[in-house]
C-alpha cells in the first residue's frame, strides 16, 4: 500500500513545469547541517516523495521515498551515473567552480554505465572475492589483521593507563580504514606513509583537497604500475590480474575511490558508538545480546553514513513523484531520507533483529563492491572497544560536532572517557602493550603498525608473522607519520605541545 501522503494543495511545486523554473528551496543551510532529517520531513511534507531542490546554486531533485530510491537505482537503462548525461552540464550552465564538480570528473565504477561498468565491475569483484568470502584465506587472514589493528589502536590510546580521555574518531575509527587499505592495497614502504594523510586531507575537504586528491589518483596509479613489475598477494595485483584485465590507469581510479569510500567505514563505526551511548533502545539491546553485526546493521538504518548518493540523469523524460522529470535533469536519491519514510520505517519497527534492506551501500548494479569488507571492519571496531572499554561521551549528545556535507553525516570528534576493563589496558584477550622503539618512541606504539605491510609483514603480501628478526627490523625504522600523530593526540602530548 502507498503510504506517502499527498502534498498540500498549493504547497508543492508546478508538476508540469520545468526543474529550472520551479520554486527551488536551497538545501545546504544551517538546518541541513544540524537538523537534516527534519528538512527531508519538511520537504516531504511540502512536495511528497520527490523535491525540486537548490544545491549551491544549482537546481536538482531530491529523492526522498524509498520506492523512488530503489526504482531509480534498480533501472540502469533508465537512469545513468557518467555526468555526460546530464543537459544542464552539457550546456554549459553548471559553474566551473561549483564545489561538487570535480568528484563528477574522476571516471571510476560508481560513476561508470552499461558496457564500462560492467567490465570495471567484473575486474573489480574478482579482485575482492578472496578477501570477502567466507572461509577463503586471504578472507581469514585480513579479518584477524583487522582485529590486531583494532587491538593496536586501543591498546595504544590507552597508554597503559586504566582509564584517560580519548577522541574516538580521529584516535580509532578513521586510523583503521586506511591502516586496512594499506594492507589491502600492498603499498611498498616508501607510499604507504603519506597515502594516510592525503587520504584525510582529501576527505576533509581542507583548502589543500584538490592537490591531495591529484596525488592520491598518481600514488595510487604509479602503485598498479609497480605491482605490475613486482607482484604480490595483493588487491592490487589481483586487479592486473583480472579478466577482463584494466589498465594501471584504471586500476588508479577503482583504488582511488576504495580510498574515498572506506572512510564511510569510519563513519560507521562513530555512529555506531554515538547511538549506543546516547542510550538508543534497539542498539543497547543489541550490544546486550552481543549481536554487533546487528547493531551495525541497525545504525546503516537509523544513521547511515553516506547520506545521499551521486546523481543519477534519466535518458528519457519520466514521472517521478508528484513531479515531470525531463531527460538530463541532476537528480539525487537519498539514503537518509527513504530510510525515514514510512514505507519504509514501519516495516523495519524497533525489533533487535532488522531488516537488511537498507540502502546505506546502495542498491542495483552500482551497490558498493566491498560492502562485506566494510561491515566486517566495521563490526570488529565496535565489537573489541565495547568488549574492551567502558566508554562515555564527554559531551551532551546535542553538543557534538557533526560533520555535515550533501553525502556525509557523521561526527567531526568524539570526545569520550574510557575505562579499560583490564588493568593496563591489556589482560585475557587484549594484546599487552608493545615495547618501546629506540630513540623516544613511545611505550605502547604497536610494533607492526608502521607503513607498508601495516604489520609488520611482508610488503608484498602474505601473511603477516611475528617473530624477533621482524620486529627487531621494524624497530630499527623510524615511527611512521601516523603513529606520530595518534601519538600527538594523547592528553600529555597535547598538553606538552601547548
Amino acid at each position: 500500500m502507498d503510504t506517502h501522503l499527498p502534498p498540500p494543495p498549493g504547497a508543492r511545486g508546478r508538476a508540469g513545469t520545468p526543474l529550472a523554473e520551479q520554486p527551488l528551496e536551497p538545501l545546504m543551510t544551517r538546518d541541513f547541517e544540524t537538523r537534516p532529517a527534519l528538512v527531508y520531513e519538511r520537504l516531504r511534507a511540502r512536495h511528497g516523495p520527490v523535491a525540486p531542490v537548490e544545491l549551491y546554486g544549482v537546481p536538482v531533485w531530491l529523492v526522498l521515498g524509498y520506492r523512488e530510491v530503489m526504482d531509480i537505482l534498480r533501472d540502469e537503462s533508465q537512469w545513468k551515473k557518467d555526468i555526460g548525461h546530464w543537459r544542464p552540464y552539457r550546456e554549459g550552465r553548471v559553474p566551473p567552480d561549483w564545489p561538487l564538480l570535480p568528484a563528477y570528473h574522476v571516471s571510476h565504477l560508481l560513476h561508470q554505465d552499461d558496457q564500462r561498468r560492467m567490465a570495471t565491475r567484473a575486474a573489480v569483484d574478482q579482485a575482492l572475492r578472496p578477501y570477502q568470502e567466507p572461509g577463503q584465506p586471504q578472507a581469514v587472514e585480513l579479518a584477524a589483521a583487522v582485529e590486531r589493528y583494532v587491538d593496536e589502536l586501543i591498546t595504544f590510546f590507552a597508554n597503559g593507563q586504566g582509564s584517560g580521555f580519548v577522541d574516538l574518531c580521529s584516535q580509532f575509527a578513521r586510523p583503521l580504514p586506511l591502516m586496512v587499505i594499506n594492507r589491502l592495497f600492498g603499498f611498498p614502504v616508501e607510499q604507504g606513509d603519506d597515502i594516510f594523510m592525503d587520504a584525510w586531507r582529501m576527505v576533509d575537504s581542507g583548502p589543500d583537497a584538490g592537490e591531495a586528491i591529484g596525488r592520491l589518483i598518481a600514488s595510487t596509479t604509479e602503485l598498479a604500475a609497480y605491482r605490475r613489475e613486482h607482484p604480490g598477494d595483493d588487491l592490487t595485483t589481483r586487479l592486473l590480474q583480472a579478466d577482463p584485465p584494466l589498465t594501471p590507469e584504471e586500476i588508479g581510479m577503482e583504488l582511488y575511490a576504495m580510498l574515498v569510500f572506506s572512510d564511510l567505514v569510519s563513519h560507521t563505526i562513530t555512529n555506531s558508538v554515538v547511538e549506543v551511548l546516547a542510550g538508543n533502545t534497539w542498539a543497547q539491546e543489541s550490544l546486550a545480546v552481543g549481536t554487533f553485526q546487528e547493531l551495525v546493521n541497525r545504525v546503516h538504518i537509523a544513521s547511515p553514513p553516506w547520506t545521499n548518493l551521486a546523481m543519477h540523469f534519466p535518458v528519457t523524460d519520466v514521472t517521478l513523484g508528484n513531479y515531470h522529470v525531463a531527460a538530463g535533469d541532476g537528480v539525487v536519491p537519498s539514503v537518509a531520507a527513504a530510510h525515514g519514510d514510512p514505507l519504509f520505517a514501519d516495516a523495519v519497527g524497533d525489533a533487535v533483529t532488522s531488516s537488511r534492506a537498507h540502502l546505506a551501500w546502495g542498491a542495483g548494479p552500482h551497490v558498493c563492491p566491498s560492502r562485506e569488507l566494510a561491515e566486517m571492519m566495521s563490526a570488529k571496531a565496535v565489537t573489541r572497544l565495547f568488549e574492551r572499554c567502558d566508554v562515555e561521551l564527554s559531551l551532551p549528545v546535542d553538543q557534538l560536532p557533526w560533520r555535515s556535507s550533501l553525502y556525509v553525516r557523521a561526527v567531526r570528534s568524539l570526545p569520550a572517557t574510557f575505562r579499560m576493563r583490564w588493568p593496563g589496558g591489556g589482560g585475557a584477550g587484549a594484546p599487552a602493550a608493545a615495547p618501546g622503539r629506540p630513540g623516544g618512541a613511545a611505550a605502547g606504539e604497536p610494533v607492526g603498525a608502521v607503513a607498508g605491510g601495516g604489520d609488520g609483514g611482508p610488503v608484498d603480501g602474505g601473511a603477516a608473522v611475528s617473530t624477533p628478526a621482524s620486529v627487531s627490523a621494524s624497530q630499527e625504522r623510524p615511527r611512521s607519520r601516523l603513529w606520530r600523530f595518534l601519538a600527538s593526540m594523547r592528553p600529555g602530548q597535547r598538553q606538552q605541545q601547548g
